[in-house]
C-alpha cells in the first residue's frame, strides 16, 4: 500500500508540473495568445520564459545566464508596460508560417488608450512554437533599448529617475 501511495504521488506531481508549464503553443497563434495573456496579466517572468531563447537547447553556461536574466528582463518589461498603462486588450489576427518561422499579426490596446498593430515573430522547437526575438540571451540592460517612447513618456521617466536620486 505504501508503494502505491508513493507511485501515485510521483505521478500526480509529474502531471501537475507538466500541466502548469505555459511555454510554447501548438500553433503560432496559440503561442502568441498565451504570450500576450501573460503580458496582460502582468506575468512578465512567464512572458520572458515563453520565448524561444529560453526554450531552445542550451549549454549549461547558457542556461545559467538565461536564468540569471529572467528577473531583470521581467523588470524591463514591467517598466516598459508602465509607460503605456499595461495591456488592456489584444486581438490576434492573421498567421503566416514559413518552415520553422512564423509571424502573427496582433492589435494591442494599451491602458492609456493607445492602439498599436504588431507583427509577432515565432520559431518552432519540436512541435511547439515560441515567441522569437533572437537566438541569444541578451544582457537585460540592453533589452528594450529600441522602445520608442513619446516625448512625454521620456520626460516622465527622466523625472522618476531624478526623484529616485
Amino acid at each position: 500500500m505504501k508503494k502505491l501511495v508513493i507511485v501515485l504521488a510521483v505521478i500526480a506531481m509529474a502531471f501537475a508540473m507538466s500541466s502548469c508549464k505555459k511555454n510554447g503553443g501548438a500553433t503560432p497563434t496559440d503561442a502568441t495568445k498565451s504570450y500576450y495573456e501573460m503580458l496582460k496579466k502582468e506575468d512578465f517572468k512567464g512572458a520572458v520564459k515563453s520565448t524561444y531563447k529560453y526554450n531552445k537547447e542550451m549549454t549549461a553556461d547558457e542556461k545559467k545566464k538565461a536564468e540569471e536574466t529572467v528577473d531583470a528582463l521581467a523588470d524591463k518589461i514591467s517598466m516598459a508596460m508602465s509607460f503605456t498603462g499595461g495591456i488592456k486588450d489584444f486581438t490576434v489576427g492573421e498567421e503566416a508560417i514559413d518552415g520553422e518561422m512564423a509571424t502573427v499579426k496582433v492589435k494591442v490596446t494599451y491602458g492609456n488608450g493607445e492602439e498599436k498593430e504588431e507583427e509577432q515573430q515565432l520559431k518552432k522547437i519540436g512541435d511547439k512554437w515560441f515567441i522569437y526575438d533572437g537566438d541569444e540571451v541578451v544582457n537585460p540592460n540592453d533589452a528594450f533599448g529600441d522602445i520608442n517612447l513619446d516625448d512625454e513618456s521620456e520626460e516622465v521617466a527622466d523625472e522618476e529617475i531624478a526623484d529616485e536620486e
